[in-house]
């Protein structure tokens, strides 16, 4: 399975939470969306480094940031909790990070670890 098609694939199950999530499937999943967040804020530190008056830009970059993030937190949760029913454990742990934002770095560490042998 290549990026693109574990990142289309994360798409296509967003509202799956049962089942299991391969780490490529996650990670690809994770970053590329990360990415796709971060496109808007960026363009606008690289435009004020340039001209100073286009700060005015960020009226745009944070709400459309904010819009594409609440698109995408319902399919990353769905692919973070078949990645932990992939390694064995309660999609729960993942959800735990909406209650406990620290709690993200415990969830990505997690999502790391091999499947379970069971899972498959």
């Amino acid at each position: 399975m290549t990026y693109g098609q574990a990142y289309l694939n994360g798409w296509k199950k967003g509202l799956n939470f049962s089942g299991v999530a391969s780490r490529q499937e996650f990670w690809s999943f994770f970053i590329i969306n990360l990415l796709i967040l971060a496109l808007p804020l960026a363009a606008w530190f690289l435009a004020t480094q340039h001209n100073y008056q286009y700060g005015v830009f960020i009226f745009y970059a944070v709400p459309l940031s904010f819009i594409l993030l609440l698109v995408m937190i319902v399919p990353v949760l769905s692919v973070g909790c078949r990645r932990m029913h992939d390694i064995g454990r309660s999609g729960w742990w993942f959800a735990l990070c909406l209650i406990i934002p620290w709690f993200l770095i415990v969830a990505l560490w997690l999502c790391c670890l091999k499947p379970a042998s069971s899972s498959r």
